[in-house]
């Protein structure tokens, strides 16, 4: 799995998450769906879910899956902490939208950084 295809699927994850997840909600400009801050939040989380791998290669601080468990989880429910308390596109609406969104996100960015890292061990 290359890094383009990674921030794929990280990218339809979160746009995903945001729209189905309860506790989340589409902030709202008049009336009508902000959906240009919801597509800027997915890309932005995608992006930094996706470099973890390559992140840890380039400073060669030797990638495990615990390293990529960990940075990837923090990610993952950093930014909806972070969502919770600043709205950026999406809105927490409850403490269960940051637990269900947070932990689908987070699966979804190991697993593409377990790939890279499995891909990248197999050579």
């Amino acid at each position: 799995m290359n890094y383009f295809r990674s921030i794929f699927f990280n990218f339809l994850a979160v746009f995903f998450i945001n729209r189905v997840s309860p506790g989340l909600q589409i902030v709202y400009f008049e009336q009508v769906p902000n959906v240009i801050t919801d597509l800027l939040f997915s890309l932005i989380l995608a992006f930094f879910n996706a470099t973890v791998f390559p992140f840890l290669s380039i400073l060669e601080l030797n990638p495990t899956k615990c390293k990529i468990g960990l940075m990837t989880a923090i990610i993952s429910y950093g930014a909806f902490f972070i969502v919770s308390i600043a709205p950026f596109g999406v809105q927490v609406t409850s403490p269960l939208g940051v637990l269900i969104a947070g932990t689908f996100i987070w699966l979804v960015a190991f697993f593409t950084n377990y790939l890279e890292f499995k891909s990248y061990n197999a050579d």
